[in-house]
């Protein structure tokens, strides 16, 4: 593993830790989240199989996202979740290219 990788991962892992924290610190339960995120996906299924495109779902959720932020005034939370997400996302990313930044 490179220094770049390890720093890649070590930040995405702090990342999440963190976030676990948030979740804590909020009372956000497990199995709350495994409900939601089953309707959730459940939805976004039944709209691929209908032929709407994969791009145009993920816009739609990270907009839902913004837009739920800004209606419950959680802004720094959806911040710290998308921070996350987008940390895992890079981490991955990067080990796909063969641990080259692009």
């Amino acid at each position: 593993m490179t220094d770049t990788e390890y720093h890649t991962r070590f930040y995405s892992m702090k990342t999440i830790l963190s976030l676990k924290d948030i979740f804590k610190q909020r009372q956000v339960s497990n199995d709350e989240v495994i409900t939601i995120y089953d309707n959730i996906a459940d939805t976004v299924t039944i709209d691929l199989l209908r032929g709407k495109g994969i791009d145009a779902a993920q816009v739609a959720l990270a907009s839902n996202i913004m837009s739920l932020a800004a209606s419950y005034n959680n802004r720094k939370f959806a911040i710290d979740l998308l921070q996350g997400a987008l940390a895992e996302l890079e981490s991955e990313h990067f080990v796909e290219n063969g641990g080259r930044l692009s």
